[in-house]
């Protein structure tokens, strides 16, 4: 093929959308995929006849380009359902999200609540605080220490006093004064937030989208390619076995602190940032049963310290088609800092035994398929470190034209629909710099 002008490093979602669009404009490019084949964390494994995402990867629609793209490609493919989730609270099933079903709690909790939201209904709450008094400031009292603080404790992993909370002004609504009344007047609860509602392959699992992006572009996809080096100053891309390849642009999908940590030619401070941007690793525990789910659930959220995992999805919940009649399937999330994985063998056993204690699955269940999928990055912590250095550290990588993006390149608590934004976003900033012949 043409030298490439362009040098993508991941094939996930906004490396591959990214590469689209520049082949659609004519410019020479070339992926780099690390992995046996695209997809990145947007991947699906068939076990034993059941199918399993890289956890949950549920398509969560707005309008726009990026929306549009989606449909074209996969749209014929996708049913819509309308959220079907919970929480393990005080012993029960509470309807997801709970500040807008605080009534299922028992009577005391939901009367606290209900007196602590008309409080704080209506009142702006400053962005400056920590994530503990933030989630106070929003919800009351009860609500954050019976759910939003420990839940985010126990996924994120490192201390919430650290947390700033610029990513939750589009995922954790609060309801309005008028909705606490309905509420507490025995009327319907509101169906808000980000993820009412979701879209989901009737077949093949999540995998689709990524496949049908890198339709077309086979020649200019290089798997089981790993990235070792970018030399920011010569705009020179150094891969694993001492292969060199030139870039006009580099568009970088990878974990930002990974791509800072193998770049030389930038300035000694956005170098040594690499060790400071935190994350959560995930390892999801993947289960195909003998048997069905006790629960109509797409998910439940388990805010608990002394249980194992922070949430369990069920593909079977989502389609038939992930696993053999009759059958049900789940994952069980368990957080942890990335470098201390929990051991796999020993946290099997407390997800199937926890499973069965709280009801999700009957005594005599037995486990047909099962495995074991790592995020080793998974979760970006959003410390006053990121808020404060991010802006810098991508304006300086933009400046030599590296352009970080994705959910891990751009450092941020996204959506697969904002990967493909990103993509989009990306060659149309990489268009406006190439002079074509």
């Amino acid at each position: 093929m043409t030298d490439p002008r362009v040098v993508i490093i991941g094939a996930g979602l906004a490396g591959l959308t990214a590469g689209r669009a520049l082949g659609e404009a004519g410019v020479p490019y070339v992926i780099l995929e690390a992995a046996d084949r695209p997809g990145g964390l947007c991947r699906t494994e068939t076990v034993g006849g059941y199918t399993f995402d890289y956890t949950g990867h549920l398509l969560h629609l707005k309008e726009g380009q990026s929306r549009d793209l989606i449909m074209e490609l996969v749209g014929g493919q996708l049913a819509e359902h309308g959220r079907r989730a919970s929480i393990f609270v005080e012993g029960t099933f509470v309807p997801y999200p709970i500040q807008a079903h605080f009534g299922s709690l028992p009577a005391a909790t939901a009367k606290a609540c209900l007196e602590e939201l008309k409080a704080v209904a209506g009142k702006t709450v400053s962005r400056d605080l920590s994530f503990d008094d933030w989630a106070e400031g929003q919800f009351g009292r009860t609500l954050a220490d019976l759910f939003m603080i420990p839940y985010n404790r126990k996924l994120y992993g490192h201390p919430l006093e650290e947390m700033e909370v610029s990513w939750t002004s589009w995922s954790i609504p609060r309801p309005t004064a008028d909705e606490i009344e309905r509420i507490a007047a025995g009327g319907d609860p509101p169906s808000f937030g980000y993820n009412a509602t979701f879209f989901y392959p009737g077949q093949g699992g999540i995998e689709l989208l990524p496949r049908c992006l890198a339709a077309g572009q086979e020649e200019a996809i290089r798997t089981g390619v790993k990235v070792t080096g970018v030399d920011a100053a010569r705009k020179v891309v150094t891969v694993e076995g001492g292969g060199r390849i030139p870039y006009r642009s580099l568009v970088s999908t990878m974990p930002l602190p990974d791509l800072l940590a193998m770049t030389t030619g930038l300035p000694s401070a956005i170098g040594s940032a690499a060790g400071k941007l935190r994350a959560s690793a995930v390892l999801g525990v993947c289960l195909g049963l003998d048997g069905p789910v006790t629960r109509d659930d797409h998910w439940i959220y388990f805010p608990d310290k002394d249980l194992p995992f922070y949430r369990v999805g069920f593909p079977s919940n989502f389609s038939d088609h992930v696993a053999p009649a009759g059958c049900g399937s789940l994952y069980a999330e368990a957080a942890f800092v990335s470098g201390s994985p929990p051991d796999a063998g020993h946290l099997f056993t407390s997800v199937v035994r926890t499973l069965k204690d709280t009801g999700i699955i009957p005594e005599n269940t037995g486990v047909a398929a099962r495995v074991d999928l790592a995020m080793p990055c998974a979760y970006v912590f959003h410390d006053r470190f990121r808020a404060r250095e991010l802006p810098v550290i991508l304006s300086e990588l933009g400046e030599r034209q590296i352009l970080s993006v994705g959910r891990y390149g751009g450092w941020e608590y996204s959506a697969m629909q904002d990967a493909v934004q990103w993509g989009l976003d990306a060659a149309r900033e990489v268009l406006a710099r190439e002079t074509l012949p």
